[in-house]
């Protein structure tokens, strides 16, 4: 897999549950922070604070509204599909953009943030099929349809687009990204 892009000028497009927000950085005395607002991307640094590449407060504030809408959508899709899962981790791997485990854990790439709000909706459904159905037989794509009847379009949106979602920010330890204050809303 290629690297991702090395800088983010001022301007690049940073999709958002699939709405392109034009990124706008800033140096300020107000808080450090990553915001939308008036229709962009804001990424506020202290005018005197040490040189921090614009991907670590964006990876900050991405994980953040990744956990902060997926754990809603997926206690909400669980309901009605009638399953229940046991806890559910937003993570930051290299190629998948969830899984479910034998002990009912589901696990989600918090890059899945940036796909519209149904490719979203489609992979927290196909994880959590995996619930009654472990596998992709053709009952586990039947019960995926049953809830997401434009699964087809949706898989086909990641397949599509999903390398550029990877390439768009590095993946960061997790040590670095504590390291450094960012308030993400």
């Amino acid at each position: 897999m290629r690297k991702a892009i090395r800088n983010l000028p001022a301007g690049h497009p940073m999709p958002f549950r699939g709405v392109n927000y034009p990124l706008e950085i800033r140096q300020s005395m107000n808080k450090p922070q990553v915001t939308i607002t008036g229709g962009k991307l804001l990424v506020n640094f202290y005018q005197e604070h040490p040189t921090v590449p614009v991907q670590l407060p964006l990876v900050k504030w991405y994980r953040r509204q990744a956990q902060q809408y997926i754990m809603p959508r997926a206690a909400y899709w669980a309901d009605e599909m009638g399953l229940t899962f046991n806890k559910i981790f937003i993570k930051d791997q290299d190629s998948r953009w969830g899984s479910c485990s034998s002990l009912k854990n589901l696990n989600f790439n918090w890059r899945i943030i940036m796909a519209p709000d149904g490719v979203i909706d489609y992979l927290l459904i196909h994880e959590l099929a995996h619930l009654r159905e472990m596998n992709h037989s053709p009952a586990f794509w039947q019960l995926v349809g049953r809830y997401d009847p434009d699964y087809k379009l949706h898989r086909q949106w990641l397949r599509d687009n999903g390398q550029a979602l990877f390439l768009l920010l590095p993946k960061l330890p997790l040590a670095l990204l504590n390291a450094v204050y960012f308030h993400v809303e």
